[in-house]
């Protein structure tokens, strides 16, 4: 009996792994379009402003979604309710995610009023980094040799990819600071939100990240004392678009670390700025140098070298 059920879990990790790695890179196309929608949506607010709005937008729609299941579940005696509310342990966990997520969110757009996209692309490659050593130095958890030369080999590629653009100067110092930091708390929303994975639904997870990032940057927005709301309907649907895509790439990342760790997870994120270069190169028609396709091609195959690991990819249900 015991060994028809680890059959059955091997099983399972072998169909889902496949569907986590699949359910990452719509992420990744989701992702390469955000920074056009912040661009439109930056014409009216600021970007504390847009990243507030993107949020309760979200919050709301969630929130929607919640009270139809609710009172879909009352209706139906065989329905099982979903857990929204947590503990007092699993409460810290997500107050810590929505700080992560919404200073992470707020650092990155400020980083990139005070420094160059190239220098904020090159300083957010050393997720991967921050996550392995994290895990590794208080988590208790093991990496083998090919997951480690895998993220060496991604990050490199990373690097290279932003490298033609990079600058040192000082009057970009702060904003390197900032991306720096926005990396380490990336890093660090990943891990938390991979521990919450296995006590929430990913829904659960998806409202309390989208309603704990809006109570967070409000704040924020209010004390930079500019325009709350954008004035025109492209503003508006501008917004909607973007909230709409804060779940779906809430959803998809949450589901991706039931079978793939934070430092995979974040391994393979580094492709986005390559797939965005891409499809500015097929829509917009921009050029795409040798640079970088040999980038993408060398992020691609650290990114395999983490997915072929033992280390990076969970084989039975935590």
């Amino acid at each position: 009996m015991t060994e028809e059920l680890q059959l059955t879990s091997q099983a399972t990790a072998t169909r889902e792994t496949p569907m986590a790695l699949t359910a990452l890179f719509a992420d990744l196309v989701i992702i390469a379009f955000l920074p056009i929608l912040l661009k439109v949506s930056e014409y009216e607010i600021s970007p504390d402003a847009t990243i507030f709005n993107r949020f309760w937008i979200a919050t709301v729609i969630l929130g929607l979604w919640n009270g139809v299941e609710f009172i879909k579940g009352r209706w139906s005696a065989n329905s099982t309710p979903v857990k929204l509310l947590p503990d007092s342990t699993n409460l810290l966990l997500l107050l810590l995610m929505g700080v992560l997520s919404g200073g992470q969110q707020l650092l990155y757009a400020r980083s990139l009023t005070q420094t160059t996209v190239a220098n904020s692309e090159v300083l957010h490659s050393l997720t991967p980094l921050f996550t392995t050593l994290v895990g590794w130095t208080f988590l208790g958890q093991k990496f083998d040799g090919l997951f480690s030369i895998g993220i060496a080999i991604a990050v490199l590629g990373s690097i290279a990819l932003a490298a033609n653009d990079f600058s040192i100067a000082l009057d970009k110092l702060q904003g390197d600071g900032l991306a720096l930091v926005s990396a380490a708390f990336w890093g660090g929303y990943l891990m938390v939100t991979e521990k919450l994975r296995s006590q929430f639904s990913i829904r659960a997870i998806a409202t309390w990240n989208c309603l704990l990032i809006t109570f967070f940057t409000l704040p924020f927005v209010l004390a930079g004392g500019e325009g709350l709301f954008p004035h025109s309907e492209t503003g508006w649907l501008t917004l909607s678009a973007l909230g709409i895509s804060a779940i779906f790439t809430t959803f998809l990342i949450t589901y991706s670390l039931k079978r793939l760790s934070s430092g995979l997870v974040a391994t393979i994120l580094l492709l986005h700025p390559a797939i965005t270069a891409m499809l500015a190169w097929g829509i917009f028609n921009e050029t795409l140098s040798l640079l970088n396709l040999l980038a993408f091609v060398v992020i691609l195959f650290g990114a395999y070298l983490t997915t072929s690991s033992k280390a990076g990819v969970k084989e039975t249900e935590e």
